[in-house]
């Protein structure tokens, strides 16, 4: 069956948007999980571009761009501490990851199974420096958007969770997307086809952004399982 590249966004997107609430519900510790595993999906996939409406887009972008919604509803919910600790989690876990890939290309493979090796090293050979980017730009936009967030909330309280939302996602996701698409894809294809991913990549993450509010307000009316307090048992006298 055939499914057109915005068909397959928009499907993809749900099931992310989706999969962010079902981890939510599980607790803290699952939704941390989420956001390194999330992260690092992103490094592996960001290389990949396809047509979307006729401009070139990147894999990771849903993803990436998912990764706010998990960030907000981590940060709305357990504070600001908790969000900057899983931001410095998945630094580390995505240095480790590059580490670990990288030291796997200085393999020699075994001639019948040099093709699986030939395509590692395409995947992993070539995204060194989107990976470095891209974890790079990950430290400074998280803990940006995590800042900004309760800022905003400090400002407006329990008041305006669509800005609080929006608002520190919109500006973190500009400033990611200018450092990320110059320090992975400056000088690797013409100035015009540059600013062009980079316009679209910064677009397609604010569309995502719109388009998770109501999930977000969703993860508002759920009570994580964590935070459930269990009924007090009765003492016998």
């Amino acid at each position: 069956m055939y499914l057109s590249n915005e068909v397959i966004v928009f499907l993809f997107t749900l099931f992310y948007m989706l999969s962010a609430l079902l981890v939510y519900k599980m607790g803290k510790v699952w939704l941390q999980t989420f956001l390194v595993i999330s992260y690092i999906i992103t490094l592996c996939i960001t290389a990949k571009f396809f047509d979307f409406f006729g401009f070139p887009t990147s894999a990771g972008v849903v993803t990436y761009a998912g990764l706010f919604l998990a960030t907000d509803m981590l940060t709305e919910r357990y504070g600001k501490d908790a969000g900057f600790q899983t931001v410095r989690i998945g630094f580390v876990m995505s240095l480790i990851f590059i580490a670990m890939t990288q030291a796997n290309l200085l393999f020699q493979p075994l001639p019948y199974v040099k093709n699986v090796s030939d395509s590692m090293d395409i995947v992993f050979g070539s995204s060194a420096r989107i990976m470095i980017a891209g974890f790079t730009v990950y430290l400074i936009a998280q803990h940006l958007d995590v800042w900004l967030y309760h800022k905003i909330h400090e400002l407006t309280q329990e008041k305006w969770l669509w800005l609080r939302n929006n608002g520190s996602t919109f500006l973190s996701q500009a400033l990611d997307s200018i450092l990320f698409f110059t320090f992975a894809f400056y000088g690797t294809m013409p100035d015009d086809k540059f600013f062009e991913v980079l316009l679209v990549g910064m677009i397609m993450k604010w569309i995502i952004a719109l388009f998770d509010t109501p999930f977000m307000y969703l993860a508002k009316r759920i009570t994580p399982l964590d935070l459930i307090t269990p009924p007090a048992e009765n003492s016998s006298a």
